[in-house]
């Protein structure tokens, strides 16, 4: 998969993962600012744990919170 592939499926599962924790994007990254948007989109492109992730999302849930392993689980998670 090449980079753009890459990011775009990684953009769609943090869409995925805002539409889970039933968060919008402007929720989580403060309104639509672009540093937190970016860094979210950073944090998501160079996660670990994509494979626990897509499995997570399969699952088709809604969920309070972001699973721990997610890096933008701070972001997204309801405080």
């Amino acid at each position: 998969m090449d980079t753009i592939d890459q990011l775009d499926h990684r953009l769609k599962m943090m869409g995925k993962m805002l539409r889970a924790t039933e968060r919008s994007l402007s929720e989580a990254s403060g309104l639509g600012k672009l540093g937190k948007l970016n860094a979210m989109a950073n944090n998501c492109l160079e996660c670990q744990s994509s494979k626990a992730c897509e499995t997570w999302l399969k699952q088709d849930q809604i969920a309070v919170n972001a699973p721990s392993f997610c890096p933008n689980a701070k972001l997204i998670n309801r405080q």
